[in-house]
């Protein structure tokens, strides 16, 4: 089975051959009004729209895959970009009751009897590939990715033949900047509830999925749904009102989010494996570390039982011992002995052959001791967290990994290619240090877009966090999704570790939040990793525990 990051790759490869406003949060007609994903308190009401419903009449057939599809349907009456503005239908052909038209076309009924692993065209999970990785626009599919390329149409089937109804939403990106393509992709969702009663699939069942950029945007819109903060940006592009864009369930892999504080955060666990610096970008390094303590001092983060976790003071290091930290090792010390257990080394088609577990351990140790193995239980205790990042996580990314003093961030721009600057927590440190850079950042930070939304505001609506933490503004004010499972390559050099575990600790307290399977997976980088198995499988897996098939 091929691996997921195929399928998204292939599909965009393909592809190219209240700060700011309000509106009331409501949802759509559905098949099934007790599982809905807009809140309570949303108020019925027709969705107001000019775009014509799904036309049945247009359905094309791919025998391989044993499906029919529409591609280029519009689900904004706006669009910015007419090319990317688009969404693609895919749906198994036992949920259709089709009539040849005789021209390459068919009209199509929902069938009242076709079922798949006990699915039907009323209950069918809506499965939505977010393919943005590295916040980059999403090409909409044509009519050339099921024509001209097999393999494309094979791996849509991967999803089909389990009964899946596939949505693929074309967005624009990180040149048009935030929340551009969160804002498309919400058009779209409405869209897809828009269209609920003609075609098939359970619009409250919509789980979407993707992978570093598209794992963040997964993860925002599992977040966000209908947050106000982007009513004047749908609004702007046409996006139908009066339906909801939450989702039941987010797939993330290697979510490269919150940004806010990912500066901050990067520093502190892994600026410790970087040498050779100047005294002034030591003082920046370290700026963001101390950062990052008081950020999570007054975030609110607890455990399952309610513990406060926290960081305090260490002897060496910026803040390496608390409460907070013992949780993060803690993670990271699972996930190695996650890889103790399912792994056989003796498997001469690892890549790398250690013959022992044993042997492995020796192999990290080679240069300093910070393992403890205990052959007799097979188990694993490391010394610090630092002792971690410097074998198995040194840092990649230059000093102010997602904010360039040179350069900026792009995604936070203005639309124009260029980046801006966005990084409050980075704008103070430079103040205190009395930085060259201070005032070029303090100048970005005081700019609002089009919308009169500061760049802090823009900022928020990416930020999943600010939706799921109750120190936050944003807490209360979303619909979020109730089905989570986060992956992500603990040896992944271009983040820390504590992105997603801050992710997993906000959906595990939040309340709403059924289920959230979240595993960090050693020896793995920055991919659409599993500790065993396949990402299509496994995720096809997990939708289907969650829909209850």
């Amino acid at each position: 089975m091929k691996k997921l990051l195929a399928i998204l790759l292939s599909a965009v490869m393909i592809g190219s051959l209240a700060a700011c406003g309000s509106q009331s949060d409501t949802k759509s007609s559905s098949k099934s009004d007790s599982e809905t994903t807009a809140p309570a308190e949303t108020k019925a009401a027709e969705p107001k729209t000019n775009l014509p419903k799904l036309d049945n009449s247009k359905w094309k057939y791919n025998e391989d895959g044993e499906f029919y599809y529409q591609v280029g349907i519009d689900y904004c009456e706006k669009p910015v970009d007419e090319t990317l503005q688009k969404v693609a239908f895919i749906v198994p052909a036992a949920y259709m009751d089709a009539t040849d038209n005789k021209n390459g076309t068919f009209t199509c009924k929902l069938s009242e009897n076709g079922t798949i692993n006990g699915y039907t065209a009323s209950n069918a999970p809506i499965i939505m590939p977010i393919a943005t990785e590295g916040y980059y626009a999403a090409e909409a599919l044509t009519e050339e990715a099921f024509t001209e390329n097999p393999f494309f149409a094979n791996s849509i089937s991967e999803f089909t033949t389990e009964g899946f109804v596939y949505v693929f939403p074309g967005c624009r990106g990180i040149e048009e900047g935030a929340p551009t393509g969160v804002t498309d992709l919400k058009a779209a969702i409405r869209y897809v509830r828009y269209c609920d009663d003609v075609t098939a699939g359970d619009a409250e069942n919509i789980f979407i999925f993707g992978m570093s950029g598209g794992g963040a945007q997964a993860a925002i819109l599992g977040a966000s749904g209908n947050s106000e903060l982007y009513d004047p940006y749908l609004s702007s592009i046409g996006a139908i009102e009066n339906v909801s864009d939450a989702v039941a369930g987010s797939m993330d892999w290697c979510p490269i989010t919150d940004l806010d504080t990912a500066n901050a955060e990067y520093e502190w666990m892994v600026g410790c494996t970087r040498s050779g610096r100047s005294a002034d970008d030591q003082a920046i390094s370290d700026g963001l570390a101390n950062a990052f303590a008081e950020y999570v001092n007054s975030a609110g983060f607890t455990d399952k039982d309610g513990n406060a976790l926290t960081l305090t003071e260490s002897k060496e290091g910026i803040y390496q011992a608390g409460t907070y930290y013992e949780y993060v090792k803690s993670i990271i010390e699972k996930s190695l002995n996650n890889y103790l257990s399912d792994t056989k080394f003796d498997d001469p088609e690892l890549h790398n052959s250690y013959k022992s577990a044993k042997g492995y351990i020796d192999e990290l140790n080679a240069d300093k001791k910070w393992i403890n193995y205990d052959e007799s239980t097979n188990t694993a205790t490391i010394t610090s967290i630092a002792d971690f990042a410097k074998t198995c996580k040194n840092a990649s990314n230059m000093l102010v990994a997602f904010d360039q003093p040179e350069s900026g961030n792009t995604l936070f721009g203005y639309g124009d290619g260029n980046g801006a600057h966005f990084d409050q927590i980075l704008a103070d440190v430079l103040k205190k240090l009395n930085n060259k850079y201070a005032a070029e950042y303090e100048s970005d930070l005081s700019k609002t877009d089009s919308f009169n939304c500061s760049v802090e505001q823009r900022v928020n609506m990416y930020t999943p966090l600010y939706y799921l933490m109750k120190s936050r503004d944003g807490y209360g004010k979303s619909t979020v999704a109730k089905y989570w499972r986060i992956r992500a390559g603990i040896e992944q050099p271009n983040t820390s570790v504590t992105t997603e575990i801050n992710l997993a600790l906000a959906l595990e307290n939040y309340d709403g939040v059924e289920s959230v399977d979240f595993e960090e997976v050693w020896a793995q980088g920055h991919e659409p990793v599993e500790r065993t198995g396949e990402s299509t499988e496994n995720f096809i897996k997990w939708v289907k525990d969650c829909t209850k098939a």
